[in-house]
């Protein structure tokens, strides 16, 4: 029997990677995105758009936050933590796919950002200060 560890940090890897796909779909297909969801009243386009990207872009960087956390091993042994980063991101790429495949309201995003990319970024960073500044976990 392996431990939870062995199995928890290549579904992590690997749906966090897939939640990241998904995500640069949206930011090289946003154009499209939006014009898709408004349909043929385009009168909030530009605004619509910015909004879309931002989230977007944000969402990025929220990912380098994550894959920092991951690869520097701040994270890389909380079974618990993991078990939460696997479930947020595998739903996050299932929903941010249908949100593209399935042209869902544009408002569908806004949640789907802070659930499965505000809220794992958030809950890396607080679990960095806890171990580095808090030294909760020896870090070394």
């Amino acid at each position: 029997m392996g431990r939870v560890e062995d199995v928890t940090l290549p579904a992590r890897f690997i749906t966090t990677a897939a939640h990241l796909i998904a995500t640069l779909t949206i930011v090289y297909d946003s154009s499209e995105t939006v014009k898709r969801a408004l349909g043929s009243d385009l009168s909030d386009y530009s605004t619509e758009l910015t909004s879309l990207e931002g989230m977007a872009y944000t969402s990025i960087f929220f990912f380098c936050v994550e894959f920092l956390g991951m690869f520097t091993g701040v994270s890389l042994f909380m079974p618990s933590a993991n078990v939460f980063y696997i479930f947020a991101h595998f739903f996050g790429a299932l929903f941010t796919g249908l949100f593209v495949t399935l042209q869902w309201d544009l408002q569908a995003y806004p949640w789907m950002f802070t659930l499965f990319s505000f809220f794992p970024a958030f809950t890396e960073s607080v679990i960095a200060f806890l171990v580095l500044r808090l030294n909760i976990m020896q870090f070394k």
